[in-house]
């Protein structure tokens, strides 16, 4: 399943969101639920099927007799569904309940609003979105809003995480608030006690970090970029080898193709299916020729007609010719297009919580924008 998101016995899937907000990207598959704005944690997680516990429970040798300080974690109604398989004994769950009051306690606090809660991987990690009522916008009313992640994981290796990202509403593309190495992530250790208040004063310190990213983003998109210097950041960014093929064309790594008809609205089809991918593929030839200044301008008649659905804000008077349009292609990509061996839709765990190939690839073109911008 490519969205990650648990499906119940009942064929309903854990995942619920704020009624009179828009339907998640996922929506078509999913049909998730709803509750009512100002919701109980009760009901958000009647709502999001998030209504189960976890338990430790001694591993045992094969002929039945307890491993010392081995533990594995289940669901205490049903012990088959196992999340992790060894932790010590000094390892403590932390509940579903547990996650929806604290984000519940963080709301009244920091006047947030919870707006999704869901499971993943089987139920194995549990999320709530909180929405933080920061807002800026680019010129073109291109919208920014700032939104908390927290996360509870029941695998017994990983810390549960308190993500600050940001959203940006014309495209759905998500970042995390911050820019540095790990910033952005306040982490809670399973082995510690649970402290509401020296966490949420943490996420009251961090949400500020919005600042710090509206910052970039203004930046970037008063930052021109030509075409060809967009190829460059998109073949600095996705990496991969070039190839020379019998007709001196230069065949660039599959991820930069597919960057540059986006960065147009285009739809990229492997080279051969459709006049589309013939054209991104000739595009990214004639922008080399020109950096070498072999070519002067791009041929009119190597453009493939835009689609709406494909990287929507592309062309915002933001986005149009800045670096602030290339950042969010690869964005875009990361969170929309299918990544392999995952089926038609993004890896909802690698983007949203900004884990695997997805957020690495989205703090990877951050970091290089920053770059450019510093340069």
């Amino acid at each position: 399943m490519s969205h990650e998101i648990l499906q119940t016995a009942d064929g309903t899937f854990a995942m619920a969101y704020r009624a009179g907000d828009a339907r998640p990207w996922h929506a078509s598959q999913t049909n998730p639920q709803t509750f009512v704005p100002g919701a109980t944690p009760q009901e958000i997680s009647d709502a999001a099927r998030l209504c189960y516990d976890v338990q430790l429970v001694p591993n045992c040798r094969p002929d039945g007799s307890p491993i010392a300080d081995s533990f594995h974690i289940s669901q205490v109604d049903d012990p088959f569904t196992v999340f992790g398989r060894f932790v010590a004994g000094d390892w403590q769950p932390v509940q579903n309940s547990d996650l929806l009051d604290l984000a519940a306690h963080i709301c009244e606090r920091h006047d947030f609003e919870i707006i999704t809660a869901g499971a993943l991987f089987g139920g194995a990690k549990v999320f709530v979105q909180l929405e933080t009522g920061r807002e800026f916008s680019l010129p073109g009313n291109d919208k920014l809003v700032s939104r908390l992640l927290s996360t509870v994981s029941h695998i017994g290796l990983e810390s549960n995480k308190f993500i600050g990202c940001n959203t940006r509403t014309v495209c759905e593309n998500t970042v995390r608030a911050a820019t540095g190495e790990g910033a952005g992530i306040i982490c809670h250790d399973h082995r510690v006690e649970f402290d509401h208040d020296a966490i949420t004063t943490a996420i009251g310190l961090n949400a500020e970090s919005f600042g710090e990213f509206a910052t970039f983003a203004a930046a970037a998109a008063n930052r021109a970029l030509s075409d060809a210097e967009a190829l460059e950041y998109f073949k600095i960014v996705y990496g991969g080898k070039e190839k020379i093929e019998d007709n001196g064309r230069v065949r660039h790594s599959i991820g930069v193709r597919k960057a540059m008809a986006a960065h147009r609205g285009q739809v990229f089809v492997p080279v051969g299916a459709a006049d589309a991918a013939d054209a991104a593929l000739l595009v990214a030839d004639r922008l080399d020729q020109i950096a070498r200044g072999v070519a002067a301008e791009l041929p009119a008649d190597v453009t493939a007609d835009p689609d709406p659905a494909i990287n929507p804000g592309h062309d915002m008077e933001s986005a149009r010719g800045s670096l602030w349009g290339a950042f969010n292609t690869i964005t875009w990509q990361a969170d929309h297009q299918p990544i392999k061996n995952r089926g038609a839709s993004f890896n909802l765990a690698s983007n949203l919580l900004g884990e695997g190939t997805g957020g690495k690839l989205k703090a990877k073109a951050q970091r290089v924008a920053l770059e450019l911008l510093a340069a």
